[in-house]
């Protein structure tokens, strides 16, 4: 899913992050009975806490809003912390890739053709799992014990074999557009062995 910014005034975007139904209930802000915080808000502004402050965020109503809000628009955007469970640094990356897919676009508008039926390679399959426990393609590398160069490779191919690149689109976008072309399949070849 691409995260679009509706405003590019930093005042407005953040009255309607705030303005998001689920807000009250965001995870960042839960409380226990005697409204004592349950989330040290400091850890969303310690870069030693960045994947504590990035299991808050995993589960939270507002994530997507709220990374959206701290992208930001033309000329402002959130520079410190994490939110909507990204980093300012993977942030800053998503920027650089917005431009990079906006040139791209206005340069050739062509897409890579998603394979049909496409089914994981053990590879794949194995980084496509580690992506699921830990959704940074570098951290990954580190669970499988590969390489970084070589895991963004795979990662590279398992983007343009679904149909996009792959700086299009948050790891956990790319996992649920995984497991959507795996099912697709499945439903497929499931349709296919009732009818013969």
């Amino acid at each position: 899913m691409r995260i679009v910014i509706s405003h590019s005034d930093e005042k407005t975007a953040l009255s309607e992050l705030e303005a998001h139904p689920a807000w009250p209930s965001r995870s960042c802000a839960a409380t226990d009975p005697l409204g004592e915080p349950l989330v040290d808000p400091d850890i969303f502004y310690r870069p030693s806490k960045a994947l504590a402050a990035k299991r808050v965020c995993t589960g939270c109503p507002v994530r997507i809003a709220c990374r959206a809000y701290a992208l930001g628009g033309s000329g402002w955007w959130e520079a410190y912390g994490v939110w909507g469970g990204m980093t300012s640094e993977e942030r800053r990356a998503e920027r650089r890739a917005a431009k990079k897919r906006q040139a791209r676009v206005a340069n050739r508008g062509d897409r890579p053709t998603p394979v049909p039926n496409w089914t994981p390679s053990t590879t794949q399959r194995a980084l496509l799992d580690a992506l699921r426990k830990q959704p940074d393609v570098r951290e990954a590398a580190s669970l499988l014990a590969i390489p970084y160069p070589n895991t963004r490779w795979v990662y590279s191919q398992v983007c343009r074999q679904l149909g996009f690149y792959p700086d299009e689109l948050s790891v956990p976008d790319v996992l649920e557009a995984a497991a959507r072309a795996t099912a697709a399949r499945s439903a497929d070849n499931s349709g296919l062995g009732a009818t013969a």
